[in-house]
C-alpha cells in the first residue's frame, strides 16, 4: 500500500494583490538574472513560500494547478498614478521630493540602489516616512529594520505608485548630475584650449576668459544638491 502524503496548506496567489512587495523584488531579481536558466519551481517557491524540496514534491498535476493559478504574472498589473505618499495600517507615510532630500538620506538611498537596484523596501524604508520623522543614525538604529519589513509585507500592487513616484525623481536627479558633470567637463577643456592657444590676441583672450567666468559663476548656481 502506497504511503500517503500530506502537503499542507498551500496558499497560492491568484492576482496581484497578493503578491507582497518581497515577492515582487524576488521575482524581479529571478527574471533578469540572464545567467540563471529559467525554472518554473523556483517562480513557485517564491510565490508560494515554500522551500525546493516542498515544490520538489509535490505530484506533476498538482503543480500544473498552482502554475494555472499564477497565469496573472504574464500580464502586467494595473497600476494608478504616481503618488509620493501611501497610508498603511492607518498612518500616512511620504516621500520628499527629490529637490528636498537631505544629504544623509539621499546617500543612503542611492547606496541601497548601486548596491541592488530591486531593494525597494529598503529606499522606502529610508525615504518614505511619516510626517515630522528624520532619517539620521538614531532611525537607522531604531526604525529601519522594522519599516523595511513592513513594506515588504505590504502588496507590491499598493507600493508600485510610490515607486514610480521615487523612480522618476530618481532618473530626473540623476540625468541632472550627469548632465551637469558633461558641461563642467565641457568648460574646462574650453578654458585649457583658450589657456594653451597662442594665436589668441591679449584683448579676445580677456574677452574670452570674462564669458568663461560668467559661464562658470552660472554652472555653480546650478550645481545639483
Amino acid at each position: 500500500m502506497a504511503n500517503k502524503i500530506d502537503f499542507g496548506q498551500w496558499t497560492v496567489p491568484e492576482d496581484w494583490s497578493q503578491i507582497s512587495l518581497r515577492q515582487f523584488q524576488y521575482i524581479r531579481k529571478y527574471y533578469e538574472d540572464e545567467d540563471k536558466p529559467f525554472d518554473i519551481r523556483d517562480v513557485v517557491q517564491i510565490l508560494v513560500n515554500k522551500t525546493r524540496d516542498e515544490v520538489d514534491q509535490l505530484p506533476v498535476e498538482f503543480l500544473e494547478v498552482i502554475m494555472d493559478k499564477m497565469s496573472f504574472i504574464e500580464h502586467e498589473p494595473t497600476i494608478a498614478d504616481p503618488t509620493n505618499k501611501i497610508t498603511i495600517n492607518g498612518e500616512e507615510y511620504m516621500i520628499n521630493i527629490v529637490d528636498k532630500l537631505k544629504t544623509g538620506e539621499y546617500v543612503a538611498a542611492d547606496s541601497v540602489m548601486k548596491a541592488d537596484k530591486y531593494d525597494f523596501a529598503s529606499v522606502l524604508a529610508i525615504l518614505c516616512r511619516k510626517d515630522g520623522e528624520v532619517y539620521d543614525s538614531r532611525f537607522e538604529a531604531e526604525n529601519f529594520e522594522a519599516r523595511k519589513k513592513m513594506f515588504e509585507d505590504e502588496p507590491a500592487i499598493n507600493i508600485f505608485p510610490l515607486l514610480a513616484f521615487f523612480l522618476n525623481c530618481y532618473v530626473v536627479s540623476q540625468t541632472h548630475s550627469l548632465l551637469y558633470s558633461q558641461v563642467e567637463e565641457a568648460v574646462n577643456l574650453t578654458q585649457q584650449s583658450i589657456d594653451s592657444s597662442a594665436g589668441i590676441g591679449a584683448f579676445r583672450r580677456r574677452y574670452l576668459n570674462w564669458q568663461m567666468k560668467r559661464l562658470r559663476k552660472s554652472l555653480t548656481s546650478n550645481r545639483p544638491t
